[in-house]
């Protein structure tokens, strides 16, 4: 009887482990229709073309009028069929001080990106958005902007289609279990000190 119990917890154990492998790349790849909005905010990471991409691709489609990347400080609008940058000079580079306020050293640098997007749409009234990533950083992106503009209204979130993200788990590679991997941790780290931000 003891040996039917450990046998059918190890059972249990493994179809739960299965069961989070098997959805683990599919939470991640979060998006939503994406409606007509006020700007299209795209985010840095190491393939930033692809994103750069998809997000002026949104702009010249007509889902928005501004195109903004928080971590270069900097806005364009869509002027006569062209994409111009608006003002003089583009703001100052990412860093740790949000308007008045110095944010922690262990704040994730996207985290910052969206507050810094959130400044930079406050100064030109702007208030829906668009949000333009990686297809396996869109989930933790969707936590942060909800933590971050504090409505769920006029919010979107649209991952590039020219990067892939497999979520299939034999379409999966080691890098792809990499970059996964690293999400995860990334979504820990943002729910532990996020419940000391209010």
């Amino acid at each position: 009887m003891r040996t039917f119990t450990v046998a059918l917890i190890i059972a249990l154990v493994a179809v739960l482990f299965a069961g989070g492998l098997y959805h683990a790349p599919r939470f991640l790849v979060y998006s939503t229709g994406c409606e007509k909005a006020d700007a299209v905010v795209v985010l840095l990471g190491p393939d930033f073309r692809a994103r750069h991409r998809h997000a002026k691709n949104l702009v010249y489609k007509g889902m928005a009028d501004y195109l903004v990347i928080p971590a270069y400080g900097r806005t364009y609008k869509m002027e006569l069929g062209e994409i111009k940058i608006v003002g003089r000079q583009p703001r100052k580079n990412l860093s740790r001080k949000s308007g008045n306020i110095q944010v922690p050293e262990y704040w994730e640098d996207t985290h910052l990106e969206l507050l810094q997007a959130r400044e930079i749409m406050a100064d030109y009234g702007r208030k829906s958005a668009i949000f333009v990533s990686s297809p396996y950083h869109m989930r933790r992106i969707q936590m942060i902007v909800h933590k971050v503009f504090n409505s769920p209204h006029g919010l979107y979130f649209s991952p590039t289609p020219f990067e892939e993200g497999p979520v299939n788990l034999w379409e999966l590679g080691a890098s792809d279990w990499k970059k996964i991997y690293r999400e995860y941790i990334k979504i820990v780290w943002f729910q532990l000190y996020s419940l000391w931000i209010k």
